[in-house]
């Protein structure tokens, strides 16, 4: 069985242990049971993880005898998902499955024809919420890394952003005469946005096509908007890891 992994800030290592959080010590307690001199991982989101044994100081759940651990699973690419807004439990197990696709940053867009809209009064729990799933699903698919959320931009807004100049930037389209495809996929940044259920605006189309956008497809069918974020995201961490040579 592997170990039991938790999530802690970078902060919350000091002389060589790491000191759990009330929520991640009561999961540790009550719900895992582990005992004193359990061997458990750490990692901090940014990169680093850690092994290390469980111990009970007081009230406090201490982490200690920390030793590095080295991965090879980190892609050497930087892969942004700007994907519209849909149903909130859709877009949520879209977040959960791309962080464990490997996607490095989500940017939420509002488009012509999405149909959601987050109130500015709920925004900032609603990315906290986004946040929390980030940093489950990158708990237990063993990255060391936990993906950036966004808050929402309008469409429009990142067309005109100067942020994402230097990367690949591909519009999902199910009527693109293009397929992505490994010919010549050689970028280290990439940036793919994908449209609601209701597709994309012709007008919007255009304006990301005259911006620089490759305007693409995946294939003849019709997904739903998460199966194609998902779908197109798996292709291309593929080919950014595999590049023709």
């Amino acid at each position: 069985m592997s170990r039991r992994r938790f999530f802690i800030l970078k902060d919350q290592i000091l002389d060589g242990a790491a000191v759990l959080g009330p929520e991640q010590a009561h999961h540790l307690r009550a719900v895992l049971r582990l005992s004193a001199g359990d061997e458990v991982e750490v990692f901090d989101g940014e990169g680093h993880a850690y092994s290390g044994r469980v111990e009970f100081l007081g009230k406090e759940t201490h982490i200690a005898s920390l030793a590095r651990l080295d991965s090879t699973a980190q892609s050497g690419t930087t892969f942004v998902l700007a994907a519209a807004l849909i149903k909130l439990d859709r877009f949520e197990w879209m977040l959960q499955k791309g962080t464990e696709l490997g996607v490095d940053q989500f940017l939420p867009l509002e488009t012509r024809f999405c149909s959601v809209r987050i109130p500015a009064s709920r925004l900032e729990a609603r990315l906290e919420r986004w946040d929390r799933i980030l940093r489950e699903a990158s708990r237990q698919s063993r990255r060391l890394t936990v993906p950036k959320i966004r808050p929402p931009l309008a469409f429009d807004a990142l067309l005109t952003s100067t942020e994402h100049a230097g990367y690949a930037r591909f519009m999902l389209h199910e009527r693109a005469n293009e397929r992505l495809n490994a010919a010549d996929f050689t970028p280290k940044k990439v940036l793919l946005c994908v449209g609601p259920e209701g597709g994309w605006e012709e007008t919007e189309t255009r304006a990301a096509g005259e911006a620089g956008f490759r305007i693409v497809s995946i294939g003849p069918r019709v997904l739903r908007a998460e199966t194609a974020a998902l779908a197109a995201s798996a292709i291309l961490q593929f080919l950014l890891d595999n590049p023709r040579r």
